[in-house]
């Protein structure tokens, strides 16, 4: 039976009336440590991503060669003692997220059964500490090895170009790799896709029922995704419109302004998709044949 996704995020909607400060509040304490990394890696100036962008465009425009130009940035980027200060934090940033993330969860599913719950649920799984993290990189081991064909054919494709020094060998293993270039991400992305959404619900079990051991969580979303996941990638995909919207929008500002728009609209919109799961999620343990609509006083 396919379930309409939209029942899932009105329900998500109704629940959060009234409730958005908080909901927000929320996401913005779980976001927090990255969005402080990655706001102190721009200021400090020691963001990769635009620092290789600045060369290549100082190059183009001075006419200087851009690999030799970006070979001097990396090595002096490598270098820095600051860089590596950075990813440090950025690895401490992303280890407190997943408990955090749970407290999330929690206070979501809390709110679709009806209950009142402050701001510092948020910290209510900070005793999952290193089950969060353990939990998070065993999904991502299990996605990866389904990705795994994909990814050794795409290594097998482009190994004679590092190999060979024959020029017009290498050309003809590009042309080869640029010829499979469809079929190596449909190996890549269907089977990570299909895991991912096996894996879905892990997360919402871990900080629904914080005794369940690990590969339990893992077990119990498989069967609970079994002859669900296009409920699910249907659910997900219709948060892509909000995305391109909330691009639109930031872009119709520039500098600080943009960026607070971009991050506002990035709250919402996890907020809004982390409830919608939650009411899947939920409704997936009741074990009800189809999902109900919200009552009337719930919208009002």
């Amino acid at each position: 039976m396919f379930y309409p996704s939209g029942l899932f995020r009105l329900k998500a909607r109704s629940v959060l009336k009234g409730h958005w400060q908080t909901a927000l509040l929320i996401a913005l304490i779980v976001n927090l440590p990255t969005l402080l990394m990655q706001g102190f890696s721009a200021f400090t100036g020691n963001d990769l991503a635009s620092r290789l962008q600045s060369v290549l465009i100082s190059s183009s425009r001075d006419g200087l060669i851009p690999q030799q130009q970006l070979l001097k940035e990396i090595d002096s980027i490598m270098g820095s003692t600051a860089f590596w200060t950075m990813r440090g934090l950025e690895l401490l940033a992303w280890l407190i997220t997943p408990c955090l993330t749970l407290g999330m969860y929690r206070w979501l599913m809390n709110r679709v059964r009806g209950l009142e719950d402050p701001v510092s649920t948020v910290l209510c799984r900070m005793n999952q500490f290193f089950r969060a993290i353990a939990l998070q990189l065993l999904v991502i081991l299990k996605i990866l090895l389904w990705m795994l064909p994909g990814i050794a054919l795409s290594v097998y494709l482009l190994l004679p170009v590092y190999q060979s020094g024959d020029i017009n060998a290498q050309l003809a293993a590009l042309q080869r790799s640029y010829n499979m270039t469809l079929p190596v991400m449909l190996l890549i992305i269907i089977p990570g896709g299909m895991a991912a959404l096996r894996y879905a619900l892990s997360e919402f079990i871990m900080a629904d029922e914080p005794q369940t051991r690990i590969l339990d969580c893992i077990r119990q979303s498989k069967e609970l995704m079994k002859d669900k996941k296009k409920d699910l990638f249907f659910l997900l995909i219709g948060f892509l419109l909000w995305h391109l919207l909330a691009m639109t929008l930031s872009s119709l500002f520039t500098g600080t302004l943009s960026l607070l728009v971009q991050m506002l609209a990035g709250l919402a919109i996890s907020v809004y998709m982390g409830c919608s799961v939650a009411v899947f999620y939920l409704f997936l343990r009741s074990g009800e044949k189809a999902p109900k609509e919200p009552e009337t006083e719930e919208l009002n």
